[in-house]
């Protein structure tokens, strides 16, 4: 047979391209058997709804990458366009918020799941006395019913309870106010300077503003401050009838060192009130006059969680007061030490408690004893219950 060029080289062209296109499965073909263009797989832009924490989120961080329709090796000379990452944006936190990082619109950039949340642990309610820096989320309403017990002075039967009521509202993630009413009840027997008493009465309102500045779900820890007007119809010792009018302004700082697990707190408090008597006086009758005094205080708690929902802790408390508006002269001052427990027993119910005892004291009155039982008394406690809807 004769030598064709023009036929070889034909043939040759033939075997050359098919040996470059790239096969194409069956999912790459149209109906009608021509190729199907090449397609996009698209990554999961958005992440879904997060559970509880705002897990979800995470799965936000998915881009969208271009894929060759054949896993083959290109032709030579062929350059792959470098595919090119889009990240979505994390999905919202579910309740409690979680306070993990989701990746945003670029790969430095992180969002925190949830609104307002403290990844499910609100520390104005995990430990005693002491409060926490958190505060409620926007539109939360509560109603939390707080009992604070004193008892046992130097001599005699002393016991006070007072009870404040109170309704809360977040205005936003980061401020909240509340308004209460007060119930006081005293049972009093010899006690040096106090007169022999059992009585339950109405006791007065207050109002209160808290705004947090620092959260600790961005920075290493949380920082909140807060004041709380109040007007009193009776002494908090004596439970004689006066009007006292005071601002507790207080300063709250917390941490969390193991998430959802293991919290402290710190609160500087500062309240000065004028307090209108009226007393007898044998050559004048019965007078009213103005006293002015204010407290100084500081506490320390730790909080760890034992079981879900359940925390127990330890605080220190020291309290001193003075006469005058601020601080003018030193009467007294106690150190208190005690256990906490803290417990959601409900999904929307908490329990809240904690029992101190002073083991430290010194009151001018006093100078030779070693508990201050004249400006404050052996043991005080605290309960409250919170409900949220």
């Amino acid at each position: 047979m004769a030598f064709r060029p023009k036929l070889w080289l034909g043939i040759g062209a033939v075997a050359l391209a098919g040996s470059t296109v790239p096969s194409l499965g069956q999912e790459s073909l149209q109906p009608n058997g021509a190729p199907a263009p090449q397609r996009v797989a698209q990554g999961r832009g958005s992440g879904g709804e997060g559970g509880e924490g705002g897990e979800g989120g995470e799965r936000g961080a998915r881009g969208s990458r271009s894929v060759l329709p054949s896993r083959k090796a290109p032709p030579a000379g062929f350059q792959r366009a470098k595919p090119r990452k889009k990240l979505g944006p994390g999905g919202e936190g579910g309740e409690g918020g979680e306070r993990g990082q989701r990746r945003g619109n670029a790969g430095s950039t992180y969002r925190f799941g949830g609104e307002g949340g403290e990844a499910g642990v609100n520390t104005r309610y995990i430990f005693g006395f002491t409060e926490g820096a958190d505060t409620e989320r926007k539109g939360e309403r509560e109603i939390e019913n707080d009992t604070t017990l004193r008892s046992n002075k130097r001599a005699g039967s002393f016991t006070a309870l007072q009870n404040k009521t109170e309704f809360e509202y977040g205005v936003t993630n980061d401020f909240t106010v509340a308004v209460g009413s007060f119930a006081s009840y005293h049972r009093i027997g010899d006690v040096p300077d106090l007169d022999n008493k059992n009585q339950t009465a109405f006791d007065g309102f207050s109002a209160e503003v808290k705004y947090r500045i620092v959260d600790r779900r961005y920075f290493p820890f949380g920082l909140a401050i807060s004041a709380e007007p109040e007007w009193r119809r009776h002494s908090e010792t004596s439970g004689n009838r006066e009007d006292a009018y005071g601002v507790e302004f207080k300063l709250y700082a917390d941490k969390e060192w193991i998430p959802n697990t293991l919290f402290t707190a710190i609160n500087v408090l500062f309240e000065p009130e004028a307090v209108r008597a009226t007393a007898f006086e044998p050559d004048l009758g019965f007078i009213a006059r103005w006293e002015r005094e204010s407290t100084f205080g500081v506490s320390g708690a730790m909080a760890a969680a034992v079981a879900p929902g359940l925390f127990l802790g330890a605080e220190v408390r020291y309290l001193s007061h003075f006469e005058g508006s601020f601080l003018n002269r030193f009467e007294g001052n106690a150190l208190f030490v005690g256990p906490t427990i803290s417990a959601r027993f409900l999904p929307n119910a908490i329990f809240q408690a904690t029992l101190s005892a002073q083991v430290a004291g010194h009151s001018v009155d006093e100078p030779n004893r070693r508990l201050d039982l004249v400006n404050f008394e052996h043991y005080q406690a605290r309960a409250r219950l919170i409900v949220e809807f």
